[in-house]
């Protein structure tokens, strides 16, 4: 055998376990991996080596091929040397060993923190979620028969028993085709009966492909019979909203009771008319009404030279006697700015705005 620029060549008998290389090294990209969690290890483990057999590169983990030696003694010479293929075996099992740690979940991490290599997390990871123990094996089965439908829908429920079942197979229990189809339709409820008597009534059972393409079928049916609710949901929330709390005991309630008490009597109680709050028009008092508009008129005008205190007085006395005032007033008042009749009686107490002419 002899090396050239780092290559072996592979002349030498096998007892040497020396293996070819063209000096390359492969960057796995595992970016299209499902993260290990604790419930997905079988579907994992299938991507995983699905991915390192099509670089050529399974060998890392199950160690089917010999790992190369670390040294080599070369033709003519009585020492040992470091082999190159190893040299670059360990460097492709570093790449693939930080690779494979990037596609398993933080919770799962720490319990590859003694690996050193690609294989060792290979075989730790099979020891921990694949190990055919008794406790394991029952757990599942028990998983198994405790698994329903309920509000689930039918791929959810039909990949809960699948997984279950390959994890089974996976620890060396197979469950056969027939337990298989009893357990799912054991789990599913009475409104799939028709679908149930279908299948029992077959001379050979379907596959799990086929009766889970007719579960989803009747699950649609189902949902379409199912009459649709016309109210909307923010009506029943509009309706509840404002609902009073009929528990005495909350303090916090008798306020919100004792305003609708005082309101309720409010509402029932007689109406009465508010007072008249207008300014007289002679002396401008808040309160004070009935003078005639013509009175009024002339009392504003600029030939009226009477202060406010006069004009006070002559308002008090015209409500006191509103004739005896008027027929006064008129031998005082020039004549253009004289009413023509003064104002009866009656006609001020009905408080009318037009009296005179």
């Amino acid at each position: 055998m002899s090396v050239s620029n780092g290559v072996t060549n592979p002349t030498k008998t096998p007892t040497e376990n020396v293996v070819a290389t063209n000096g390359s090294l492969v960057h796995v990209n595992m970016t299209t991996i499902t993260k290990l969690s604790a419930t997905n290890y079988i579907m994992w483990r299938r991507q995983v080596h699905a991915l390192f057999d099509g670089y050529e590169l399974a060998t890392y983990l199950d160690l089917s091929k010999p790992v190369p030696n670390p040294l080599i003694t070369l033709p003519g010479a009585t020492t040992t040397t470091e082999n190159p293929a190893h040299t670059l075996y360990k460097r492709q099992d570093k790449l693939l060993y930080s690779a494979i740690l990037g596609a398993i979940s933080l919770s799962i991490q720490p319990i590859l923190s003694k690996t050193t290599t690609t294989s060792e997390i290979w075989e730790t990871l099979a020891a921990t979620y694949a190990k055919p123990s008794r406790g394991h094996i029952k757990q599942l089965k028990y998983q198994i028969k405790q698994w329903k439908k309920g509000t689930k829908t039918i791929d959810e429920y039909l990949l809960g028993l699948t997984t279950r079942f390959d994890q089974l197979v996976l620890l060396g229990k197979v469950i056969d085709l027939e337990d298989q189809i009893e357990f799912v339709l054991e789990g599913i409820p009475e409104e799939y009966k028709t679908l149930i008597d279908q299948v029992e009534g077959r001379d050979s059972p379907p596959s799990l492909t086929e009766l889970h393409e007719k579960l989803i079928n009747h699950e649609v049916k189902i949902v379409t019979a199912e009459p649709a609710s016309h109210m909307p949901v923010s009506a029943n929330v509009a309706t509840n909203r404002f609902i009073p709390n009929n528990n005495k005991s909350n303090p916090r309630n008798q306020p919100w009771q004792s305003n609708q008490r005082q309101n309720t009597d409010t509402n029932n109680s007689t109406w009465q008319p508010r007072p008249y709050l207008g300014k007289c028009q002679i002396c401008g008092v808040q309160g004070h009404s009935g003078v005639p508009t013509t009175l009024a008129s002339t009392y504003r005008s600029p030939s009226w030279s009477h202060t406010m205190a006069t004009k006070s007085q002559l308002c008090r006395k015209w409500l006191a006697n509103p004739t005896k005032l008027a027929s006064g007033l008129r031998r005082h008042t020039p004549h253009h700015f004289r009413p023509s009749q003064p104002c009866s009686p009656s006609a001020i107490h009905m408080r009318r705005k037009s009296h005179c002419r």
